[in-house]
This record gives C-alpha cells, structure tokens and sequence, in this order.
C-alpha cells in the first residue's frame, strides 16, 4: 500500500494505491490547491493510461469537496471539447490538466429539493448499522465541534452548493459515474461487519450513522428553504454544461464557469463535520484509518461498535489520517493512547490554527507514555511546513520546535512538504 500526500492549503487529499494497482482518492482539498498542486500530479495517471477506481469525499466542507468538485468540472470541460471537436463545434481545448477517469464516488449529499430531501429514508440506513452506537443522538453525539457547528450552522451555504453541484457532475446526463454503489446508491452509513472489496483492497464503512445524517440533513433542508433561487441559478447553468457535453451546442469554458458558480453562493452554512465518512482501509495487514473530520469521542465509538479496540481498550495501525487536521476539538488525550499509528498524517497549512501544537504535542506525548509494539518508530507526516508557508509562520514554528531531541529519543521522526515537492508518499 502506498499513500501520496498532496499540498491541500487547509483540506485533505490523500492518493492510496494497492499492490495490484486500485487507486483510492481521498477528498480532494481546497478548488485552488487542487488546481495549483494536485490537478497536474493526477493528470499523469491519465497519460499513462491509468484511473482511480474510487472517489471519496469523506464530508461536504469545502476543504474536503472542493477540489473533488474542481476535478469533475475539469473533467467536464474536456468532455464538452471532445464532444465539440467531434461534431464540427468550436469550443477552445481547456487549459486545465485532464483528470484521470473515475470509477465510482464515494458520497453522502442530500438533494436540491426540500421534499425529496425530506422523503429520503434514514430508517434503512439505520437498519443497516443496528446496534452501531445505540443511543447516540444529536444532543449527545459526543463531538464538541459537531455541537458548536449546529448551534451556530450559518456559515457555509458554499458546502452544500458544491455537494448538490457533485450531484449533478456525477449524474448520467453529465459524467455519469456511479454513486454509493455499494449501498444501491444510498447514503453510506456504519457497516462493520459488511467490508467492500476490490482488488486487495478491504474498506470497511466505520461511520457515520443514520442519527448523525439526520442531523446533517436538518442543516442541509435549513439551507434549501432560503436558497431556492440560488439552487435554480446553478441547474441552469448546469443544464448548460450538460448540453455541452451533449450536443456539443455552446462554446462554455466550464471548468471557468463552475469557479464562478462557487464564487456565487454564499458561505452561510457549516454542515456537521460528524457526518464524515469513516474508512478503514486494509491491504492484507496493513492498515490506513480515514477519519475525515469526526470527533475523537464518536471515533473511540465507532472502533468499539466494529470491535476493533483490543482488550487493552487499543488499536494499532500503520497509517492514521489525523481527524479534523489536527484542530484540538478532535482530540482528546484518551482517542491519542487508544489509536497508534506508525505513521500519523497531518493535513493542514496553519489556517483556522491547524494543526494546533497542543494537539501535536499530546499524540508526541501518548506515544512517549506508550511507544508502539517491536519498538518500531512513529513519524509525523505534514503536508505543509514552515519553509512553504508565507503565514501562520510562529505556528510552524512551534509545531516543528516539538520534533526536539526527546522526541527523537523516544523513536518519534517529522517529514514535512519540502518547498519544491508536489508530494510525499508513505510505502508501506
């Protein structure tokens, strides 16, 4: 197994490929990072006549969906061109590099209507994780972010704009790539027992829950229910996109046309960062744990409902996607001594105070209190550092002083994105 790690400004994006080739792209950062750093770097799976066979958007914050939304509109203008030159049409090639093709995406959004939206049946989702945090509801869902978010959900319209725009990428009258199939279609929820596989790969759905969509979903219909012209506003224009690529009939620079569609919409709505979608990720015994932006308490719990904690209340793996970039509400000291990892990814360039160094710091001291098993090693990766950053410069500067001679004492090593690099990438 073999994980890439991508600059993403303040997002995730993360390339995990199999030793027989499958490819998993995890979220797909920021729209700018993903056109400035990671559009190219895909590009070259293209020309070489390879794909990703999975797209996951682990949650619809714009950080996590928006570069994935900024490579399905490229991919959309390259349709159109091709469509265009085939039919006598006069569409300019795009400037943009071709992604490679996708096979499936991995996607928990509701609709762009309040009715359907309203309609969709959480019961079967709540069916298909029986048992899985019995109890767990919205008033005590144990993440103290995902409490603040819905107490104050009136931030980030954007989000949702780009999930229902994903929607409509992905539909069979534009790109046409198969959603959720896994699950029929539906909204992923809490499977443990029923791991999906392709390849070598074993994935197993950790999370989130029906309560926890539920809870997204409220936030989604708030949003509908004053945004009805907005909504209208963007299927127009993607009804003009779909008959670029159909009929090749118009002379659209989509991939120009959906960065202006997300200038558009306002960021008024912070959808809950507990409705992320939990992967465990196994290639014989190597292990990767995605978490998205859930909450450390609602992790410990779902690692419990798949009984993956030991009987010391412990679980090793080899790589752990650091939850919510390193930001303190993610953290507690308890999920640090019950989630090792040799490997632990931070993904984050210093906006919005991530990675924290008190959080940092408290996965330095829980490895320090209880190095891993066979003595091996712990390395931090970051996908940024202070010799790429043009700000935030004391917080890089206190996260890099951490990696001092007492952690590398205790076996704890730092790889930080080097200022000419485009990635890092982790070979297990």
């Amino acid at each position: 197994m073999k994980i890439e790690i991508f600059p993403s400004a303040s997002g995730d994006c993360l390339l995990v490929t199999s030793a027989d080739g499958r490819r998993l792209l995890a979220d797909g950062g920021m729209p700018d990072a993903y056109t400035n750093f990671i559009a190219k770097p895909l590009s070259k799976l293209r020309d070489a006549g390879e794909s990703i066979d999975v797209a996951y958007i682990s949650h619809i914050d714009q950080d996590h969906i928006g570069g994935m939304l900024r490579l399905l509109s490229d991919e959309a203008a390259w349709r159109a061109y091709g469509h265009a030159q085939a039919h006598g049409g006069r569409l300019g090639k795009p400037k943009v590099p071709r992604p490679p093709a996708i096979g499936q995406l991995w996607h928990n959004a509701f609709l762009e209507d309040i009715e359907r939206t309203e309609a969709v049946d959480l019961g079967a989702a709540l069916a298909s994780s029986a048992g899985v945090l019995a109890g767990l509801n919205a008033a005590a869902l144990g993440d103290r972010d995902m409490r603040t978010s819905v107490a104050t959900a009136q931030m980030l319209a954007l989000s949702v704009g780009e999930a229902i725009e994903v929607n409509w990428r992905i539909g069979p009258g534009q790109l046409d790539i198969p959603l959720n199939p896994g699950f029929g279609g539906e909204l992923m929820t809490a499977r443990p027992k029923e791991p999906i596989t392709f390849g070598a790969f074993k994935i197993t759905i950790l999370g989130p829950t029906a309560e926890e969509l539920g809870v997204l979903r409220e936030t989604w219909i708030a949003w509908l229910k004053k945004s009805k012209k907005r909504i209208e506003t963007l299927r127009k224009r993607h009804q003009h996109d779909a008959d670029a690529i159909g009929t090749g009939a118009t002379a659209l620079d989509l991939a120009q046309l959906s960065h202006q569609i997300a200038l558009a919409v306002e960021k008024d709505v912070t959808p809950p960062n507990l409705a992320s979608l939990v992967l465990l990720v196994e290639e014989g015994p190597k292990r990767l744990l995605l978490t998205g932006d859930a909450g450390d308490e609602s992790l410990l719990k779902y690692l419990r409902a798949a009984n993956l904690l030991g009987a010391a209340g412990r679980i090793e793996v080899d790589v752990l996607k650091v939850p919510h970039h390193g930001a303190h509400n993610s953290f507690s000291k308890a999920f640090a001594a019950a989630v090792r990892a040799k490997h632990l990814i931070f993904c984050g360039n210093g906006e919005h105070h991530n990675p924290e160094p008190e959080v940092v710091k408290g996965y330095i001291d829980a490895i320090k209190a209880s190095p891993l098993s066979g003595g091996r090693k712990t390395t931090f990766w970051f996908n940024w550092s202070s010799v790429r950053a043009s700000e935030f410069l004391d917080l890089w500067a206190e996260v890099e002083g951490l990696f001092d001679d007492a952690a590398r004492a205790a076996g704890i090593e730092r790889r930080s994105l080097r200022k000419t690099e485009t990635s890092m990438t982790i070979d297990l």
